[in-house]
């Protein structure tokens, strides 16, 4: 795999490339960015059940990664990595989906824990905990570990929900670029759900919250996080699972822009 782009060769390549087309130029870009795949791929493989094979993955994810490639718009101050994760992310995502990988029976359970954790929070006041949530399930708080398990696929969640005019699937990773875009309506549910979700993340108890962040904003992986806590990698993904259930539980009237976040 070819080694990470220099930020200014990149700069250069993206300049010449998105004025002429060229070809070569595409192909040189798209391979100092493979790096970005296998990224993904890595993070999104812990979820995954055995028989999904990751070289599959990879292949959805070069696919996604050609597209914001060709997509990309340089005039725009996103930076090329976070918009291209979007993209890689959604392509696989959506090969999930198609495969139907996830039975109908753990998305409802998922669900389950969540409405269960919405509620629990709203009675006491505080965050629940798991001996609670599991009273509240009417199971065992070993059953519950072991079906914190068995809902982590169901976490992931669609990005492909809008088509254009035209009838081309658009996905939201694509739309979120287009700051200029928005409506001032749209811009003010944006900033009062990000204003939502950063109120929900601070009351996390504090071992979620620093899985979270770990997680989606040091893009550390489960076996890092794992070390950092001292717990084990199976331990840091139930935590993780808790705490993605949770925030969908409290914020589920913004689930549809909650997917651009998870």
């Amino acid at each position: 795999m070819t080694d990470k782009l220099e930020a200014s060769v990149a700069a250069q390549m993206w300049a010449e490339f998105k004025k002429t087309g060229n070809a070569d130029l595409r192909d040189k870009l798209i391979c100092g960015y493979l790096h970005l795949v296998k990224y993904v791929v890595g993070k999104m493989a812990i979820r995954l059940p055995s028989h999904v094979k990751l070289d599959d993955l990879y292949s959805t994810g070069i696919i996604g990664l050609v597209k914001a490639v060709e997509k990309y718009d340089i005039t725009k101050k996103n930076k090329f990595e976070t918009y291209a994760i979007l993209l890689i992310k959604g392509a696989i995502i959506d090969e999930l989906r198609q495969l139907d990988w996830v039975p109908r029976s753990i998305h409802q359970k998922a669900n389950k824990i969540a409405n269960a954790q919405a509620e629990l929070q709203q009675q006491l006041g505080c965050e629940p905990t798991d001996a609670e949530v599991a009273k509240h399930l009417g199971v065992s708080l070993k059953d519950f570990n072991e079906l914190l398990v068995k809902v982590r696929p169901a976490i992931f969640v669609p990005l492909d929900v809008d088509t254009d005019d035209n009838g081309e699937k658009q996905t939201m990773a694509e739309r979120i670029p287009d700051v200029k875009a928005q409506t001032s309506f749209e811009k003010a549910d944006h900033n009062e759900f990000r204003k939502l979700l950063e109120e929900a993340v601070m009351e996390l108890p504090e071992q979620e919250r620093t899985v979270l962040v770990l997680y989606y904003y040091e893009n550390l992986m489960l076996k890092e996080i794992g070390e950092v806590m001292a717990v084990s990698e199976s331990r840091v993904s139930q935590i993780h699972t808790k705490a993605v259930l949770r925030l969908r539980g409290r914020l589920k009237n913004f689930a549809t822009e909650f997917a651009s976040f998870f």
